[in-house]
């Protein structure tokens, strides 16, 4: 065999060896996360988590599921107490940058609080929750900078049978250095009022939320 072609086949050989092979083994695997270093700490509220290295840093992922026993609230309804319990089911994402600060969040939960007024009995209304909201940094890494933005049904307030008290669907932002404004619609019987950036003060105020939390949980009695 001639060298021209030796050093032809010898070439060859090397080409479809390196085509061949795994990219994980031609570009090396990524190395593992090393959540200490995270900032701000991943919640163990959410643990365990599940972390993978991008490009871009590192991606996070957890769930909490919560079901709490019913409690006395301290809901001001007059003459009736009120006893309550919490359901909860929350998926969160967390993005970090190469320097390993958090940059933003990502979540969808559902939350339902179910409300009685005797410590035995069923539940008589819920309060409940169902959106997807981001959080997004200003500051790399700093909690103090986060702004949060909600969409879906943000409050549901109804009895168990019969149509909501009060519901309102929409945007809820919360800058960290200013009050929180909703764009949306809030139905309360049977008056529906659209919003737009308005201050959520203005839009539920503790005084509307309670007398809907209690008209709900005495409806019918």
């Amino acid at each position: 065999m001639n060298r021209s072609r030796h050093a032809l086949i010898v070439l060859l050989v090397l080409a479809f060896t390196v085509l061949g092979a795994p990219s994980s083994a031609r570009a090396g695997a990524p190395p593992p996360v090393e959540q200490s270093r995270l900032v701000p700490s991943l919640s163990p509220s959410f643990a365990p988590w599940s972390c993978r290295t991008t490009q871009s840093g590192p991606v996070c992922k957890g769930e909490r599921h919560f079901s709490g026993a019913w409690e006395l609230s301290d809901f001001p309804c007059g003459d009736t107490q009120i006893w309550a319990r919490g359901e909860s089911d929350r998926y969160q994402t967390r993005y970090y940058n190469r320097d390993y600060l958090d940059s933003r969040r990502e979540f969808r939960t559902r939350d339902i609080d179910f409300l009685r007024t005797s410590p035995t009995g069923p539940a008589t209304a819920t309060i409940s929750t169902n959106v997807r909201f981001a959080e997004t940094f200003a500051v790399p890494g700093d909690d103090t900078t986060r702004t949060i933005v909600s969409d879906g049904v943000l409050w549901d307030i109804r009895p168990v049978a019969g149509p909501a008290v009060w519901r309102a669907v929409g945007t809820l932002v919360e800058p960290p250095d200013s009050g929180a404004t909703f764009s949306g619609h809030v139905t309360a019987g049977s008056q529906t009022i659209r919003y737009e950036n308005a201050p959520l003060s203005e839009v539920l105020s503790d005084d509307t939320f309670i007398a809907a939390v209690c008209a709900a949980a005495t409806a019918g009695q």
